[in-house]
């Protein structure tokens, strides 16, 4: 089991648990592909956005208990690039990436992740401005100023590892989809859903215009949605991405968005052996305040 403290776990800890928690997502019990298909029993609590908020993350390790509830499944996503209100702010957002990844080692079967557009941003490269600045290279610096030159990009090169081994989606047996995004509308005939069946590597994953579109998505619609929930061959889909000043919406009937990032950050639990409303599901939303 991989413990260490919040402060700074040694380079040499966090590539360990990284790499372990790697090689645990690709061996996932539940992985089909590039998804998780989940069994008919037991409770799924998903996350939205994360973004380094580490108060969340306790309180949300706290309510699932892992250790006294072992049919309860946690999903993680977004959890890297954490808001910075100046440019004095440093990004240790890292530190939750690896935080998160010993919590797979400690419960590999019951600790899950979904792919995000920021995390896949980190993988490739990609650039995403904020406030300013370009948020990879906030969050790059800091590990290297944390770890040092050589033993910085090492852990950095653990990171992108363990991101790669990332899932694409999450489907449940009682018919909800879980993904950070979802395509936009506009983009449908760039999508292979097909992708999600398929075994593939980080190569795939890196590549893949399927991947990024499911992630960057945005633009949706009644319709749209609809369409996706037929093709996906569920009733409810659950996502992130999208900012919610309060912690989570119910839009186009069918779609529900989670925000875990901030104050007013959600999440929600769900039984996996019974049938379910989007609406039902909707008021079963709690916010991270009320775990003390």
């Amino acid at each position: 089991m991989i413990r260490f403290a919040r402060s700074q776990p040694s380079a040499t800890d966090a590539i360990e648990c990284l790499q372990k928690a790697a090689k645990l997502n690709w061996e996932d019990p539940y992985r089909h592909g590039c998804m998780l298909q989940m069994p008919n029993y037991g409770q799924l609590v998903m996350t939205g956005d994360l973004h380094g908020h580490f108060r969340n993350f306790d309180r949300l390790k706290k309510y699932a208990n892992l250790e006294r509830t072992p049919a309860r499944h946690v999903v993680l996503h977004e959890m890297v690039h954490k808001e910075l209100p100046t440019m004095q702010d440093v990004d240790d957002s890292h530190l939750l990436l690896v935080e998160c990844a010993a919590y797979k080692c400690e419960y590999p079967d019951q600790v899950h992740f979904l792919q995000s557009n920021h995390e896949l941003a980190q993988l490739t490269g990609y650039n995403i401005a904020k406030n300013g600045r370009i948020v990879i290279d906030a969050y790059n610096q800091h590990v290297i100023a944390t770890y040092g030159e050589r033993d910085g990009h090492a852990v950095l090169r653990a990171m992108e590892e363990f991101i790669a081994s990332f899932p694409l989606a999450i489907r449940t047996e009682n018919r909800v989809w879980l993904s950070h995004s979802l395509p936009d509308m506009h983009h449908m005939d760039e999508f292979d859903a097909d992708m999600f069946e398929r075994d593939c590597g980080r190569a795939d994953i890196e590549q893949s215009r399927t991947a990024f579109l499911l992630v960057w998505g945005r633009r949706h619609s009644t319709e749209h949605v609809q369409r996706l929930c037929e093709k996906f061959d569920v009733d409810v889909i659950m996502t992130g991405h999208q900012p919610q000043e309060m912690g989570s919406t119910l839009v186009f009937e069918r779609l529900i968005i989670l925000d875990s990032s901030h104050n007013h950050g959600s999440f929600l639990a769900f039984d996996l052996s019974r049938p379910v409303r989007a609406e039902d599901l909707f008021k079963r939303i709690r916010k991270f305040v009320e775990i003390v």
